[in-house]
């Protein structure tokens, strides 16, 4: 997949990556503040539906990242931003690919969710026929508990920020955006611990004001995913040019 070519960035560009957003935000902060209200109303509304409402919540994450993305790509290339590209996820033939990629995550919060609770279970009953709560191998076995959720956090977090852009630019199979998504975020860690370390103190700032400056800096983050995509990848309208590095 030659031209699924990636750059390796200075740290310093995480911060770009969120100015360079909320340079797209303020280009169309109504429709932007607009998309994300429509999202969280929707959501709420699923979220009234036992189980399967939860489900589809999570299923739909990566259709609505997939139509930021083409949305907040109008805005960098001169057009304006429209609700129809912002809903292009849920459409068509991108629809199918992202559900698909929306199911991976799913299954992979699962199988974390279940390697945490298996942990801490044989941390708990080792403790109880140990018969003390205070026993040291129950607190390791929790400090390890936290450690592991951190850990599986990260991997997740290296292996999804990529993926949709992946699906929705370079027509990559679910599995090849996890694993090429990984493969650059690894190589651009620094760039994106800068970015969330940025990001949440920017959040905490944010959720003063009873959270309302959320509506401003959510739409901000989401732009900034085009932000780190095209700097890491390059614009497909573009091609990818001389990037650097490769995943073979």
């Amino acid at each position: 997949m030659s031209d699924a070519a990636f750059r390796k960035v200075s740290a310093g560009r995480g911060l770009a990556w969120i100015s360079e957003g909320f340079a797209l935000f303020r280009q169309a902060p109504l429709l932007w503040i607009g998309i994300l209200v429509l999202w969280v109303v929707a959501a709420m509304l699923l979220s009234l539906i036992p189980v399967i409402g939860s489900l589809a919540i999570n299923l739909c994450m990566a259709m609505v990242l997939g139509g930021v993305l083409l949305g907040a790509r109008e805005q960098s290339q001169g057009r304006p931003l429209s609700l129809d590209s912002l809903l292009s996820g849920f459409k068509a033939p991108l629809r199918e690919p992202l559900l698909m990629l929306g199911v991976a995550y799913l299954l992979i919060a699962i199988v974390m969710g279940l390697a945490v609770a298996l942990m801490m279970i044989l941390s708990f009953g080792t403790a109880v026929m140990s018969g003390d709560m205070q026993d040291l191998s129950f607190g390791i076995g929790t400090i390890v508990t936290g450690l592991l959720m951190l850990a599986m956090i990260v991997v997740f977090s290296l292996a999804t920020w990529f993926a949709p852009g992946l699906v929705v630019f370079r027509g990559a199979k679910v599995v090849d955006a996890l694993k090429l998504s990984f493969a650059a975020g690894t190589a651009n860690l620094g760039a994106l611990a800068v970015y969330g370390i940025v990001a949440m103190v920017l959040a905490l700032v944010a959720m003063i004001p009873l959270g309302l400056g959320l509506l401003v800096l959510t739409p901000i983050l989401m732009a900034s995913t085009w932000c780190s995509f095209s700097d890491v990848f390059g614009d497909p309208s573009q091609g990818t040019g001389s990037l650097e590095s490769s995943v073979p």
